[in-house]
């Protein structure tokens, strides 16, 4: 099971210093790109920044808040380990950076770095 005390949330390139507690997971879309969903907002975004939680978040905890925007999960499985892929690749990033996430393949996630600080988006 993977877990990661880093989560990804809402980050507007307009506004940089605006603060968000919009979480963010994976999903795909109906072309079967990955992309970012936001559980409280329902949209679909394209950059998340890096937080630090207080306790450690697993692919089930994602999985709950995925469920609970309401959106259909056609297949759990794929779902969970989708998930499963994003949480270790959260390990490649700091808290902080801002990020976009690449699907290229099956088998990996990866996540992008955008910026390495929010104020820095686009400098």
């Amino acid at each position: 099971m993977a877990e990661s005390k880093k989560v990804l949330v809402a980050f507007d390139p307009e506004k940089p210093d605006k603060s968000s507690s919009d979480f963010l997971v994976p999903v795909k879309n109906d072309s079967g790109e990955i992309e970012f969903l936001g559980t409280r907002s329902t949209k679909s975004l394209r950059y998340g920044m890096v937080i630090l939680t207080s306790r450690a978040v697993t692919e089930n905890d994602l999985f709950a808040k995925l469920v609970d925007t309401g959106r259909k999960v056609p297949n759990v499985a794929d779902a969970l380990d989708t998930l499963c892929k994003f949480l270790d690749a959260m390990k490649t990033v700091k808290i902080g950076n801002v990020v976009e996430i690449v699907g290229g393949s099956e088998n990996a996630i990866t996540l992008v770095v955008a910026s390495n600080t929010p104020s820095g988006f686009g400098k």
